[in-house]
């Protein structure tokens, strides 16, 4: 496990990389883009987990902490999904020019799935897998009246949100992101799911997309009963399916 701060002098990031295991064949890499707010801090020890299980499969990892959120620089109420996105084309470039891997594979938990799959959208990303983690589709109705004037500050998940991050959710139509991703970019699309929801049943609704129910702990949500619990069988899973 190796810390280190990459970006830029305005836009610093934390990120820890994982290097593949000696005598991995070929050069593949990772990036773990992580939840937000509350569930980033529920889920932390099991993004780390999945970082390590990929490590041993030969995967060089690189997980890090969005501009405003973690040990990176910024404050929350300064920072928006847009550049969010920036900053996980950021870690695509670092971990490329850490190991020279041609491609990459992008895996997102929750917001971080969204944000992953508007990354892998764009045609340049040098993206060539997606693993979607229980992902936000539309996430809306859940947000708190907000106007969104610039200046304007809330209060979610006991963190404080800016406009332009409200802007930014309020918009998120993950079903519409990913009908941009086409099949000859050569984008693998994995979406493991733990909770069967309507929702979800959508974005399978071509069956052009590998959406797969798993039955198993939820580590993003604070519960007494399995509160710390690794979810193994979606970590092995994932692994698999890039192996």
């Amino acid at each position: 496990m190796n810390p280190f701060y990459f970006g830029t002098s305005d836009r610093r990031l934390f990120g820890i990389y994982e290097p593949a295991v000696q005598g991995s064949a070929g050069t593949r890499a990772a990036v773990l883009c992580y939840p937000w707010g509350r569930e980033y801090l529920h889920a932390h020890r099991a993004m780390r987990q999945l970082a390590v299980r990929l490590s041993v499969a030969g995967y060089h990892t690189l997980r890090f902490d969005y501009f405003g959120t973690g040990d990176s620089a910024g404050d929350m109420e300064d920072a928006d999904l847009a550049g969010w996105e920036a900053d996980i084309s950021a870690a695509i470039a670092e971990i490329r020019d850490v190991t020279g891997a041609a491609q990459v594979a992008l895996i997102g938990l929750r917001l971080g799935a969204t944000a992953a799959a508007r990354v892998a959208a764009r045609a340049a990303s040098g993206v060539n897998a997606l693993v979607l983690w229980d992902p936000i589709l539309l996430p809306g109705s859940c947000l708190p009246a907000m106007d969104g004037a610039p200046g304007d500050v809330a209060e979610m998940q006991g963190f404080r949100v800016g406009a332009a991050m409200m802007r930014d959710v309020r918009a998120i139509d993950l079903p519409a992101i990913l009908a941009a991703i086409s099949e000859p970019r050569g984008v693998r699309i994995f979406i493991p799911v733990t909770d069967r929801t309507p929702s979800h049943a959508r974005l399978d609704a071509n069956g052009l997309l590998a959406v797969e129910y798993i039955n198993s702990a939820q580590p993003w949500i604070e519960d007494s009963a399995t509160g710390g619990t690794v979810p193994i069988e979606v970590i092995r899973r994932i692994v698999q399916w890039l192996a």
